[in-house]
């Protein structure tokens, strides 16, 4: 039971790591998952509102019961997570402070938002996630869409061979280490495309949506340098001799030697993150002043109008949470959410709220469809949606 507690608590305060997540799932399912969850609901209720938590005695208790029945009903469903249906089950039960706890699906922070039903809006489009999907631009200028070619070489370019190498990943296989012949590519995904690539040196890059990474097809001279923009996730091969560079479309550069990071510059965000995973790096912002290396679990952010770069603590799993498959929020406003929605589905927001955001917590899967995921949100009566064919509307 202590080990269940411990990963709910963990859950609870969006610490834990994807195998922590699910392993609870696995663990919650029994009588211990049970009294584990009764034991913190109840915690955390008194310290918030210093009452009992429904079930401590007489009929409490029996609709504690009752409501365990069904989650444990739900989570040995078919195709479904245990969690989400544990979140819709609580909701309907009245356990609303749960949200706030984030021991369930979805957790909300409101901010003077009125309560009402939820709306849910049916559609004849079916909106599907991403998928892998990019467009490769050689150095000619001819370009392949990778998503549709087949498996195998695809080009020379240089002294390189573009391999398809599955689905979701190329590679340059540059056997002959000589730097005649350099060329530039470049991989660009759209909305609702993600896409690996395996650079030249070894080095691994993968990209989410909305993003491109221009890259010589050899690394000449004392560096190696490569350009991005929108976002993505790198595992640099190691060559001390030879340093890695990012440089970001706002201006900056990172410079790596051996080590994994994400990058996150989209051009309609506020800023761009760069978040270390292992390894050290030294961003750089626009002009080279005011220099900082970063330590693992450490994220350098640049404002995008200021320049002015900050280090802080670092949320790793939600930093890299999309190249695991994954949504996961913590305390993140509805118009930010929705950027990240708007790109992976390739949809178009628009909102009709009053510029009142709230704040929202949890995890769910990118393979979803958004149907799923925006009546998820609308359970905590806070938001509301409707759908017209690829145009999702924000309503309060």
């Amino acid at each position: 039971m202590e080990r269940i507690y411990y990963l709910l608590r963990r859950y609870r305060d969006d610490v834990a790591s994807s195998d922590e997540v699910a392993e609870l799932f696995r663990l919650i399912r029994g009588a211990e998952g049970r009294d584990a969850l009764k034991k913190l609901v109840a915690e955390d209720w008194k310290k918030s509102a210093g009452d009992v938590v429904a079930g401590g005695e007489g009929g409490g208790e029996r609709d504690w019961d009752k409501m365990w029945l069904g989650i444990q009903a739900a989570a040995h469903r078919p195709g479904r997570s245990g969690l989400f249906v544990m979140k819709r089950i609580l909701v309907a039960a009245g356990l609303l402070f749960c949200l706030a706890t984030g021991v369930l699906y979805w957790v909300m922070t409101a901010r003077g938002h009125k309560t009402t039903a939820p709306v849910v809006v049916r559609h004849p489009v079916m909106i599907v996630p991403g998928g892998n999907k990019a467009v490769l631009t050689l150095g000619d200028g001819s370009t392949i869409v990778l998503d549709s070619a087949k498996d195998g070489m695809l080009a020379l370019q240089g002294n390189a061979k573009v391999v398809k190498v599955d689905a979701g990943v190329l590679a340059y296989d540059a056997r002959d280490k000589a730097a005649t012949g350099v060329m530039y590519n470049t991989i660009a995904t759209p909305y609702g495309g993600q896409y690996q690539v395996v650079l030249p040196d070894g080095s691994k890059v993968w990209l989410n949506a909305a993003s491109s990474l221009r890259f010589p097809t050899a690394f000449a001279g004392k560096e190696r340098r490569v350009e991005l923009t929108g976002e993505g996730y790198f595992e640099i091969a190691p060559e001390p001799s030879k340093p890695f560079i990012v440089h970001i479309a706002a201006g900056e550069d990172v410079q790596v030697l051996g080590t994994s990071f994400n990058i996150m510059a989209y051009s309609n965000e506020e800023h761009s993150a760069t978040t270390l995973v292992t390894g050290k790096i030294r961003v750089m912002p626009e002009g080279g002043a005011g220099a900082v290396e970063i330590e693992p679990g450490r994220q350098a952010i640049v404002d995008r109008g200021t320049h002015v770069l900050r280090v802080t603590d670092a949320n790793v799993d939600q930093a890299i949470a999309w190249k695991n498959g994954l949504f996961r929020f913590h305390e993140t406003g509805i118009r930010e959410l929705m950027r990240q929605v708007e790109r992976w589905y390739n949809v178009e927001v628009v909102y009709q709220t009053n510029g009142n955001d709230q704040d929202f917590s949890g995890i769910v899967s990118r393979s979803k469809n958004i149907d799923e995921l925006l009546h998820t949100l609308e359970l905590t009566n806070t938001v509301h949606f409707r759908i017209e064919g690829r145009k999702i509307i924000v309503l309060p």
